[in-house]
């Protein structure tokens, strides 16, 4: 009896990691899109489905656990699974592609080897749980209840990365960084001064990030637009040359400040670009990865009418 109780138990803690990790996914489908993406392995027109695809099924997983669903079958999968992930995560992080194994999303700040001990942790568990443990027979609510999980994990996953693509921000929003919070002058100290009056856009990037250099050149646009707010840079580099050299690169007109890496996990900031618009020093709208494409017609808007304005003011010999 005892033994049956451990399996169980151990069975539902695993159940449940992956089901909170498939949540996490849901929640800022983005992370793991730009993780999968690092990886370099798969088509790039089969991230996105591919990663929303692997979000449904792990929460589906996570929920066949936790019910004892064919554990004979899905027991295995499981172990299967969480080996292969290991693999990849010791290959992509000892080869430097990414910094981590991506599987908590942001959520969980873990070092490449925690992840690994965690992992031979709860395959660990799982074994214990596929031999000792005692189950019932799987009946057909306990198979609609996965199937359900996998079709909305799928659709609320899709949902998220929808509205942030349109929106230019996450639906749910967990960071210091949210519209209508006002910025504190001691984040950046004196540099914060210039951000407490008028419109200003502040970007956080990265000299690696590729694509932060995309935004570059629209952000050179705004800049010199006087009907659009100023921009000012963040670069996450302890560097003061380097982030000279990345202003005379791409001859950035606008002003741009070196942080410390560690000023990025304050905010939570895991998704270079990030933008935080503000009024009056005050966070007006949050955009990640995307400019929202009412601020690119607003751009493009702006171009036309100084094409225009210019066209009127040549003088035309007889």
């Amino acid at each position: 009896m005892i033994l049956f109780t451990l399996a169980y138990t151990a069975l539902t803690i695993v159940g449940s990691i992956f089901l909170l990790t498939g949540i996490a996914k849901i929640i800022e489908p983005w992370k793991f899109i730009q993780h999968i993406a690092k990886l370099d392995v798969i088509n790039p027109q089969l991230i996105i489905p591919i990663s929303l695809t692997f979000t449904a099924i792990e929460s589906a997983l996570g929920v066949a656990l936790i019910l004892g669903v064919l554990p004979t079958i899905i027991m295995p999968v499981s172990i299967l699974l969480l080996l292969s992930l290991s693999m990849l995560t010791y290959w992509s992080t000892s080869t430097g592609k990414t910094e981590d194994c991506g599987c908590y999303n942001g959520w969980l700040e873990i070092t490449p080897t925690q992840s690994l001990i965690l992992n031979a942790i709860y395959i660990f568990l799982l074994i214990f749980a596929e031999f000792f443990g005692q189950y019932r027979p799987t009946i057909l609510w306990q198979w609609l209840v996965v199937l359900i999980t996998f079709i909305i994990s799928y659709a609320l996953a899709a949902g998220s990365l929808e509205y942030m693509q349109e929106n230019g921000r996450p639906y749910l929003d967990f960071t210091p960084l949210q519209e209508n919070r006002k910025w504190r002058v001691e984040w950046l100290g004196e540099d914060s001064e210039s951000l407490m009056s008028g419109s200003v856009i502040v970007v956080f990037m990265s000299p690696e990030c590729s694509q932060c250099k995309h935004w570059l050149g629209v952000l050179k646009l705004v800049q010199w637009q006087d009907n659009l707010p100023a921009i000012v840079g963040l670069i996450d580099t302890e560097n003061i040359q380097e982030g000279q050299d990345f202003v005379d690169r791409y001859f950035l007109n606008f002003p741009v400040v070196a942080v410390d890496k560690r000023f990025y996990k304050k905010f939570k900031i895991e998704v270079v670009p990030t933008a935080v618009v503000l009024k009056e020093g005050v966070i007006q709208e949050k955009w990640i990865g995307l400019m929202p494409m009412w601020f690119i017609n607003k751009i493009n808007q702006g171009e036309n009418m100084a094409l225009r304005a210019s066209q009127k003011s040549e003088v035309i010999p007889d």
